[in-house]
């Protein structure tokens, strides 16, 4: 009787994981650094806005951040840019600097190809490219 029990236990364990459906876990938002500078800062009426050290972006820039982990999480889930497939995108989760700067790139790439090849905000609509040099500069 104890082994047909632990039998029926074991296979209703495996059944149920077997066809539990597979769900993508997404990006952990915890892991996405904040823009660091405010969309539509000092427009001059031409369609120019200020961002890191007073340099002209688009007034449309940095994007709005749920949208911006919503392309995050589709370029990571490809593996690529989905608007540049020609650039890898990878976001390890772990400390490491080499982790660190994989996740700083895919930030990088999902920023600067938010709308096609090439098309999207700059790195300075973002703290993203200062993130950048100090996490280079860790030993």
């Amino acid at each position: 009787m104890q082994f047909s029990t632990i039998f029926l236990v074991a296979a209703a364990a495996a059944a149920s994981v077997f066809s539990a459906p597979l769900q993508a876990r997404g990006v952990d938002p915890g892991l996405v650094p904040d823009f660091g500078v405010q969309q539509g800062a000092g427009p001059d009426g031409f369609g120019n806005c200020i961002g890191l050290n007073n340099v002209k972006i688009p007034c449309s820039c940095p994007p709005n951040r749920q949208d911006f982990i919503n392309s995050l999480n589709a370029n990571v889930a490809a593996g690529h840019a989905i608007n540049n497939p020609g650039v890898a995108v990878s976001f390890p989760t772990g400390g490491s600097k080499g982790e660190q700067q994989a996740r700083i790139v895919a930030l990088l790439v999902t920023l600067q190809n938010l709308h096609g090849p090439g098309v999207g905000c700059p790195a300075v609509s973002t703290v993203y490219g200062r993130l950048q040099q100090q996490i280079n500069a860790l030993p």
